[in-house]
């Protein structure tokens, strides 16, 4: 089967998902419907005596509505996603709270991790697409530096319902760096500009829908660059986070379709992100594109950092699989690196 029609199948089977799982909710929370048909069904059927005409009594739309507005859910979804996140300030709540507090006059915050990694070591750099492309021809070296700068900008905060709500603007830029060759020299950077809103819909839990342009600049051949709209489920509790992230690509004809045509085949149609803290040490661990690649084509990433001294941690990155870096989508390579982090995911 072509990747589109698979993709056109799972889109169906999500719909399909979605409109079995919206019945089944008006169900359990509407157990005068559910009786109903129990009674109905409990009646027992009379043969061998004559029919008789029964009068109906007339119930008002009124009545109906009432009965099925004020009865008891079966199910409580908001009891059991507190029940899931607790209702103790969670993790990233946390986090929130004190990056506020630390936000610049100008307004800007981190974001995601950023980081600096000294030594970072690749086992498998992607020579041929560097071929002709480096200076003075040279190999690319396994030990580089590594760095990821992520700073996010609130754009309008607000509140819907009594729901927190905003419009925020982010920036991550991703950069290798042959520090250690005989001519050092930057191999890849990845420039990533989203924008996103992000409601606060339940205590611990966030939705942000966005778009994401994602691009290395370099132009011609080595040109490496696709646009997404996203949507993002995050929820934490005291010590955890977890966030499930599907993404579609959209303006493909002007972005990936010119210079990656085949992006989503190894870089997926989504990634999970799972985060932990224990005492100064936190662990995260991210995935992408196992499931749809039958575990051919996925990358891993763990991160472990060690809190030292305010906002500085001891960082240490391992990668494994396609896509450590947008020119390197098609190429499967493990890394290994340790530095400094100034902030995690929680």
């Amino acid at each position: 089967m072509k990747t589109g029609n698979f993709m056109k199948e799972i889109i169906k089977a999500l719909i399909y998902l979605i409109i079995g799982a919206g019945i089944a909710i008006f169900f359990l929370k509407c157990p005068t419907i559910i009786n109903y048909f129990k009674s109905s069904r409990s009646q027992p059927i009379i043969t061998n005596q004559p029919a008789q005409i029964v009068n109906p009594q007339p119930v008002s739309s009124s009545t109906f509505y009432n009965s099925i507005k004020y009865s008891k859910p079966v199910v409580d979804i908001s009891k059991a996603m507190t029940k899931i996140t607790t209702n103790q300030p969670s993790a990233l709540q946390q986090r929130i709270t004190i990056e506020k507090k630390a936000i610049s006059p100008l307004g800007i915050g981190l974001f995601q991790p950023t980081y600096i990694l000294p030594a970072y070591y690749t086992t498998r750099p992607d020579n041929a697409v560097y071929k002709g492309n480096t200076p003075d021809n040279q190999r690319v070296e396994p030990l580089e530096f590594k760095a990821q700068l992520s700073l996010i900008v609130p754009i309008i905060n607000g509140e819907i319902k009594q729901k927190p709500i905003s419009l925020d603007f982010a920036y991550t830029q991703l950069s290798y760096w042959q520090f250690y060759a005989k001519s050092q020299w930057f191999r890849e950077t990845d420039y990533e500009p989203e924008l996103f809103t992000s409601l606060n819909f339940h205590p611990n839990w966030w939705i942000n829908l966005g778009t994401v342009h994602q691009s290395n600049g370099q132009g011609g051949d080595m040109e490496r660059s696709w646009n997404r709209a996203y949507a993002n489920l995050i929820f934490s509790g005291p010590k955890w986070m977890i966030s499930i992230q599907p993404w579609v690509l959209i303006f493909k004809s002007e972005s990936s379709d010119l210079h990656n045509p085949n992006i989503a085949h190894y870089m997926g149609n989504g990634q999970v992100l799972f985060a932990y803290k224990f005492g100064r040490n936190e662990i995260s661990i991210m995935a992408r594109n196992e499931l749809e690649s039958g575990f051919k084509r996925g990358a891993e990433e763990v991160d472990w950092s060690v809190h030292m001294w305010k906002h500085f941690y001891l960082y240490t990155q391992f990668f494994s699989g396609y896509g450590q870096s947008l020119i390197e989508y098609n190429h499967f390579t493990n890394g290994l690196g340790v530095g400094i982090a100034l902030n995690n995911w929680i």
